[in-house]
């Protein structure tokens, strides 16, 4: 399975709303025996509606843009091995790249996902690729408190 930036993005989205989640459930874990409620996040949603993601993306474009055609003027001396290797960095340059304009965003999910939880008495948050049946949805909530609406 080839793993592209976005399911790298998605990916690493899961392990932090995970570890998120775990956090928030540790510090607000219930008496043995009491039930509490359990809260799911659409990451993929959330993302989409934060209100810096078009400028994220036009920066990565304009990065991916300039980093494309430095590589294809460098290529064109290079024997296809140098060529694949050449790409194959072009790839991981373009994939940390996103993560490092992503990731603010991710934090500022995260921060609205605590707050919205908390103020709802939601004692766990999970991302909701993972939760099959049940929970509260809580993405539009936290789109409304990153976008601040």
């Amino acid at each position: 399975m080839r793993w592209n930036a976005r399911s790298i993005g998605i990916a690493a989205a899961v392990i932090i709303v995970l570890a998120a989640s775990g956090f928030i459930a540790a510090r607000s874990a219930p008496a043995l025996g009491q039930s509490f409620t359990v809260g799911y996040v659409d990451m993929a949603k959330a993302i989409e509606g934060h209100p810096k993601k078009a400028s994220a993306e036009a920066a990565l474009k304009d990065y991916a843009q300039a980093q494309i055609a430095d590589a294809q003027q460098r290529m064109k001396t290079m024997t296809p091995d140098q060529q694949a290797e050449t790409r194959n960095k072009v790839n991981q340059d373009l994939v940390k790249k996103r993560q490092e304009l992503i990731a603010p965003l991710e934090k500022d999910i995260r921060a609205a996902i605590e707050k919205v939880a908390r103020s709802q008495g939601i004692a766990i948050v999970l991302s909701r690729d993972v939760v099959l049946y049940g929970g509260v949805d809580l993405t539009d909530q936290v789109v409304k408190a990153i976008s601040g609406k």
